[in-house]
């Protein structure tokens, strides 16, 4: 599907401009009706900051206003109205009003906005002007779209595409060329961040008491469900970029614990933006916690689908994950440690310890689950896995203690012991 996506300014203030891109040319006030004829966008998106909104009787005003007006602009412009409109929180001083928050609340609602858009399971072919951009809106709306796209890259062919125009010099400039600032295949460039435990890296305080910020932390009932699980869902993201298949298929992500924890704190993040006569105040900013989860529930999406979590999975299935979701190097090794799996049991057997099965043989594995170990067998270290073979080998995580660390302890806890430490943030 291919988008075009644009960052605006004040749209209104803009001058009638001769634009030529490759053999088009045409003259208007944006560059946006040109770069629809040459490019035949599927779908057009355009990013807009609330602080052109001239309506201060409501929050939810402020925004119509400023959809009501570009909606008019691209009709006059001939853009047509087949578009996403998104007006993302901006700050600074106007002649006509003031606004106060954190820059980066524009980042983490491009993120939340663009996931929404961008769909997870098929080739993408994006192109993004920035043109008429507004400063730092253009800056996050370039990096929470990569990121994005990243993701999608996992399974999908991505290409992006990125242009800019020439300068404008008024009383000099007769025709601005829209240059190809950047045109790239994006490579795969998985989440590599752990999910935080701590509240208030998800909603941060900027504005209120402490007294009333602690409560709304404390209120945040999705998101306390979910931080009860940030030791799986980390599990889970380790296993992409580790190339770990029974991980990956045991802890896939509940995606309506994300979806309901983000949707809290979407909620209430807007419920504390207070507006008055010329002076929109956000309360409260997003936080690094918050574009994390974003970027998790698009990633669940792009390599699960509808997929619950699974416990026991035949070898072959794990291949066919491993194929689907690893890449170079780290596909190759998870694939080896599958195959020599499979050769070592190599008659039918009831579900029986990894590592008992290969004593029984007169082998030696490790007495104890060992860090490096467990990354280097792709996760299906032999004290932590069971095996069953009648005709087709299956593989599962025990639900009996290991010794770890010289103690006995849950699997999972060492499961996820072991990769928190593999993850950045």
């Amino acid at each position: 599907m291919r988008f075009l996506i644009v960052s605006w300014g004040n749209f209104e203030r803009w001058k009638e401009t001769k634009y030529r891109f490759g053999e088009e040319a045409s003259v208007g006030p944006s560059t946006l009706p040109i770069l629809q004829k040459a490019l035949k966008p599927d779908w057009t998106v355009i990013i807009l900051s609330d602080t052109l909104g001239m309506d201060f009787s409501s929050y939810g005003a402020l925004r119509e206003d400023v959809r009501n007006r570009v909606m008019d602009f691209l009709e006059r412009i001939g853009a047509g109205r087949e578009v996403d409109v998104l007006i993302v929180p901006g700050i600074g001083q106007f002649a006509h009003g003031t606004f106060k928050g954190n820059a980066m609340d524009a980042y983490y609602y491009l993120l939340h906005e663009l996931a929404q858009i961008l769909p997870p399971d098929e080739p993408l072919d994006v192109h993004f002007d920035s043109t008429h951009g507004l400063n730092y809106i253009t800056l996050l709306a370039y990096r929470a779209l990569k990121e994005l796209l990243g993701i999608a890259a996992i399974t999908n062919d991505v290409m992006f595409a990125a242009y800019n125009s020439d300068p404008f010099v008024p009383g000099i400039t007769k025709e601005l060329t829209i240059n190809v600032i950047e045109r790239i295949m994006v490579q795969p460039s998985p989440l590599l961040e752990r999910i935080p435990t701590e509240d208030k890296r998800y909603l941060k305080n900027f504005s209120l008491s402490g007294r009333e910020y602690g409560t709304i932390l404390r209120n945040l009932k999705y998101l306390r469900e979910l931080r009860r699980t940030a030791g799986r869902l980390n599990s889970w993201i380790s296993s992409i970029v580790n190339g770990l298949p029974l991980v990956f298929a045991s802890a896939f992500p509940r995606r309506e614990v994300i979806s309901n924890a983000l949707e809290e704190l979407r909620s209430t993040y807007t419920s504390y933006i207070m507006i008055s006569n010329g002076l929109v105040n956000r309360e409260l900013s997003l936080g690094e916690g918050f574009g994390r989860l974003v970027k998790l529930l698009f990633q669940t999406r792009v390599l699960g689908g509808q997929n619950p979590p699974r416990d026991e999975l035949s070898i072959e299935e794990l291949k066919l994950l491993s194929e689907r979701v690893f890449r170079g190097r780290v596909l190759a090794s998870t694939k080896t440690e599958l195959d020599r799996i499979a050769k070592s049991v190599n008659m039918d057997v009831g579900w029986i310890r990894y590592a008992e099965l290969l004593r029984m043989k007169g082998k030696s594995p490790n007495p104890q689950v060992d860090d490096r170990n467990f990354l280097a067998h792709a996760g299906l270290e032999a004290n932590l896995i069971e095996v069953r073979r009648k005709g087709e080998l299956y593989i599962r995580y025990t639900k009996e203690s290991v010794t770890y660390g010289g103690r006995q302890k849950e699997p999972w806890r060492v499961i996820e012991s072991i990769l928190s430490k593999t993850l950045g943030g």
